[in-house]
């Protein structure tokens, strides 16, 4: 089975200072599969949003190379970038900064159908839908950020990237702001949109429990590399790497 996305060798540097560069994530190589789910995990600050801000082109890269579906789109540009941010789409930690807080929640989830130049009742009618399928009923697409919970901002925001009909969806720390009830909520919507769509996740976390239960592979980052990789199974209840075992033991 040919990967639908694929990083070789990725390496993500910043410039901290005259003459200094920081390197964030260095060397980085792995592959998702279609209808997979692979999870990311580390300590903060060991990469693992980096990477995420990379493949979806936010951040550029400093050296490798980003395949999806098999096009190289390391060094894509301007209108070129528009058919990524379709197939690939991202779920942040707080939802509520992600949102325009001078826009409903509605026009949020509407606007990438709104640029693709969908006729209004059909947006209105899509975004109504969306919303709903996520657990939101059809009143929430007036409200504003602030004038809903954690919750339920973070579902309209799985809405706004569904929106977008990705093949590709990335949660960067999608349930670590939310409490235990609510983000066991967010995780069984997950769980659905893994049945119904058959999408391809990127699952970023530093919950251990979340992962093992959610993700198909794990691929482990420690100082900006990927120190160990494989199932749940034999990464998280059989770690072999000592930065893993440690991570492991700090939640036992």
């Amino acid at each position: 089975m040919q990967p639908i996305l694929e990083v070789k060798n990725l390496t993500v540097k910043f410039e901290e200072g005259s003459r200094k560069e920081l390197t964030a994530v260095k060397d980085v190589s792995f592959c998702l599969y279609p209808n997979e789910t692979l999870g990311i995990v580390g300590e903060s600050g060991s990469g693992k949003s980096t990477v995420a801000r990379a493949v979806t082109r936010l951040l550029q890269s400093s050296e490798g190379n980003i395949f999806l579906d098999g096009r190289e789109i390391t060094r894509l540009k301007g209108k070129a970038l528009r058919d990524i941010y379709r197939k690939i789409q991202m779920v942040f930690q707080s939802p509520a900064a992600s949102f325009d807080p001078r826009r409903t929640l509605g026009d949020g989830v509407g606007e990438s159908m709104r640029n693709r130049g969908v006729e209004r009742n059909t947006r209105k009618e899509t975004v109504k839908k969306l919303m709903e399928s996520c657990g939101l009923s059809e009143e929430f697409a007036g409200r504003y950020p602030h004038e809903v919970s954690g919750g339920q901002c973070q579902r309209a925001a799985i809405a706004r990237a569904l929106a977008a009909g990705p093949d590709i969806l990335i949660c960067d720390e999608a349930t670590s702001a939310l409490d235990v009830t609510v983000q066991a909520q967010v995780m069984e919507l997950l769980e659905e949109l893994k049945r119904r769509h058959r999408m391809s996740f990127l699952f970023i976390s530093h919950d251990l429990a979340l992962v093992q239960s959610f993700c198909d592979r794990v691929l482990v980052m420690k100082d900006g590399s990927v120190v160990e990789e494989g199932t749940p199974d034999q990464v998280i209840a059989h770690p072999k790497a000592a930065y893993t075992k440690e991570l492991v033991e700090a939640v036992l």
